[in-house]
């Protein structure tokens, strides 16, 4: 009776099992029937879609781009961070001013011989030589020579003017001006940096630039500094007409260096314009040799 008992009730659990499972299929088969509804009058429905999520899933960074960037390789340049300055502020940023530093030292020497050699002409057979053979060398006219040359003619001029300045002075009234170092920097820079400036806008409102950039023209005007540097040196030598004399022949080399490399480009202009910024440019190196030599050699 017992054994009976048990086979009854392990068949009355197999016939729970079987409606168990019926249940879970049909209740299965109601709620798929429930979705293509739902789905079917969404569709037919003039509703908007359903809204995207709030936070977009978070791409993962790959193995390789993780080790790429460890390794201290440069950043893309579509980085927002790396990417060049707009151009509203570009002058404030100092890599806008990076290549024109970016030269060799055999360049900047050759550029400096060349600018004594104011006298050769292009291979064109065009007296621009300095411009178009030279400056037009490597990567184009470059700030760092110009830089160096005038404050090295800074110096130049503070020390020999004190020491000239001794010559002619006892020993017991003799005293070191040192306002000269700050004369001489006024001076130079505004020379070489200034009067580039205001010539380059000045050609730019007379339409009389004829494509010179601002960029030649500040280079153009620094390596023109280079004759005053020897004869500077020559200031040494207590003898008045010395000091003319050199200062004079320096002022005329930088004066035909700036204008044989300017004159062709702005007499493409109207011939009015470009006689008066020719004698702008002339004007100025009067000035500057009128300077040195009544304000340090007098």
């Amino acid at each position: 009776p017992i054994l009976l008992d048990v086979m009854s009730f392990g068949g009355v659990t197999d016939d729970a099992n079987d409606l168990l499972l019926q249940t879970t299929t049909t209740s299965t088969t109601a709620n798929d029937a429930d979705d293509d509804l739902l789905n079917t009058e969404w569709a037919k429905s003039d509703a908007p879609p359903p809204p995207a999520p709030l936070l977009d899933p978070v791409p993962m960074s790959t193995p390789a781009s993780s080790a790429k960037t460890a390794g201290g390789s440069a950043p893309s340049s579509q980085d927002p961070q790396l990417a060049p300055p707009s151009s509203l502020c570009w002058c404030f940023d100092l890599r806008s001013y990076q290549p024109y530093f970016d030269v060799s030292t055999s360049l900047v020497t050759k550029r400096i011989v060349s600018s004594l050699q104011f006298y050769k002409q292009a291979s064109t057979g065009s007296p621009d030589y300095f411009v178009q053979d030279v400056l037009s060398q490597g990567s184009g006219p470059d700030a760092y020579g110009p830089f160096w040359i005038t404050m090295t003619l800074v110096f130049v001029v503070s020390v020999t003017s004190n020491i000239s300045k001794w010559f002619y002075a006892s020993t017991e009234d003799f005293e070191s001006d040192l306002t000269s170092l700050v004369h001489a920097l006024w001076i130079i820079y505004t020379f070489s940096f200034g009067i580039p400036t205001v010539s380059y806008l000045a050609l730019r409102c007379l339409n009389a630039n004829a494509g010179i950039s601002f960029m030649t023209l500040f280079s153009l005007y620094g390596y023109s500094l280079t004759p005053y540097l020897p004869a500077c040196l020559l200031c040494l030598i207590p003898s008045t007409a010395l000091h003319w004399v050199s200062l004079l022949l320096a002022s005329c080399a930088s004066t035909a260096l700036i204008l044989r490399n300017l004159m062709g480009p702005i007499m493409e202009s109207e011939e009015t314009k470009a006689r008066a910024m020719l004698g702008w440019f002339a004007g100025c190196q009067v000035i500057m040799f009128l300077c040195l030599k009544l304000v340090f050699y007098g």
